[in-house]
């Protein structure tokens, strides 16, 4: 296939499976088509064939940064390697083991790929225990999953441990939610920012209003004084890449610069269902409360560098959670009745904005 039709074929394949499912529920409220077995081995499969589709994709330039980690790869000496245990050591332990093992990079690639998409799986198995499926077409249908897992590798995959570490950490499983945690670290150090907003809310903050109310002035600070803020985030070091990303001047890597109003808008839709359960229904949930809370403070962040080069990286820090934020109060709070029409609609509108974004503005 051609290297440039992977996103568009995704795309399609993922939005049409939206689709499909979404006027289904809609059509017929009472959604119990499936047994229960089948809920998680439909999903499971779709995932273990997406990791080899993504995995053994050729090296080419449409896939961003993947011909940069080849080659790097490539130019690695295994007689000569070294590590460097202040900077991002596992995924140097990564690196270095395929490479001593001889491993070809589209292996390394498969590798990694199991690693981004299985862990989600097993999240969203975590998350939605009931309807696995519709959490697992929700993660595919979000906007960034299929760039952050042939270009963003390392954030990519970073994000996903953590998002499996929290289903951990909210059980109570202190030591394997520690441990994910850590490993994912050992990805992307930029990871220390969800992690840091989901211990927030498990310990401090408990009532969604204060995070939602927090996002809404980080529009207004963004507007006033966005260019100071970045400035002060750079100066605290928090990610290696960060002055790189906030003062590059070269935007042809990018597609717009400025107050990106349509990526607002996108992440605007978990906001708006985090008011809609948990202030308007005044529905409680432990597991909701701190998916909210941790997906406001992230994305308040992006919004406050949203004039950055390449400031959807920082997005992706909150977007990861982005499908968990909308699919889980579909799967297991009573929003209201007739639920699974209700479901049906929003995942048509969540894949149609989705494949909107993709195919009018990219």
């Amino acid at each position: 296939m051609n290297p440039f039709l992977y996103q568009k074929v995704f795309t399609g394949v993922t939005v049409a499976l939206a689709t499909i499912m979404g006027i289904r529920r809609v059509a017929s409220p009472d959604n119990s088509l499936q047994k229960k077995g089948s809920r998680f081995f439909i999903p499971l499969m779709l995932c273990l064939g997406l990791t080899f589709w993504m995995g053994l994709r050729p090296i080419s330039g449409a896939f961003g940064d993947t011909v940069n980690y080849a080659m790097e790869y490539a130019r690695m000496d295994i007689h000569h390697i070294s590590m460097d245990w202040s900077g991002e050591w596992l995924w140097q332990w990564l690196m270095n083991g395929c490479k001593a093992a001889g491993l070809s990079i589209s292996a390394v690639f498969t590798i990694i790929a199991a690693g981004y998409v299985l862990s989600s799986f097993w999240a969203v198995y975590r998350f939605m225990p009931d309807d696995p499926m519709l959490g697992v077409v929700f993660l595919l249908t979000s906007l960034m999953f299929f760039p952050f897992g042939v270009n963003g590798l390392r954030n990519g995959l970073a994000c996903h441990l953590v998002l499996l570490g929290t289903c951990f950490l909210l059980e109570d499983k202190w030591l394997p939610g520690t441990l994910l945690c850590l490993a994912a670290l050992g990805f992307h150090r930029s990871v220390l920012l969800p992690i840091a907003t989901i211990l927030f809310g498990i310990f401090l903050m408990r009532n969604v209003r204060y995070a939602i109310l927090f996002w809404i002035s980080s529009i207004f600070l963004s507007l006033v004084a966005g260019e100071l803020i970045s400035s002060f985030f750079i100066r605290l070091g928090f990610d290696d890449r960060m002055a790189q990303y906030v003062t590059n001047s070269d935007m042809s890597q990018f597609s717009r610069s400025g107050f990106r109003w349509d990526f607002l808008l996108y992440s605007a839709a978990p906001v708006v269902m985090a008011w809609y359960v948990c202030l308007h229904k005044k529905l409680q949930d432990n597991w909701y409360n701190v998916i909210c809370t941790a997906y406001c403070l992230c994305n308040a962040f992006w919004v406050m560098v949203i004039r950055s080069a390449f400031s959807n990286r920082f997005a992706y820090l909150s977007w990861f959670l982005y499908p968990i934020v909308i699919a889980y109060p579909l799967v297991n709070m009573p929003i209201q009745e007739e639920q699974d029409r209700l479901t049906g609609w929003i995942l048509l509108a969540y894949g149609g904005f989705s494949a909107f974004m993709w195919f009018v503005f990219w």
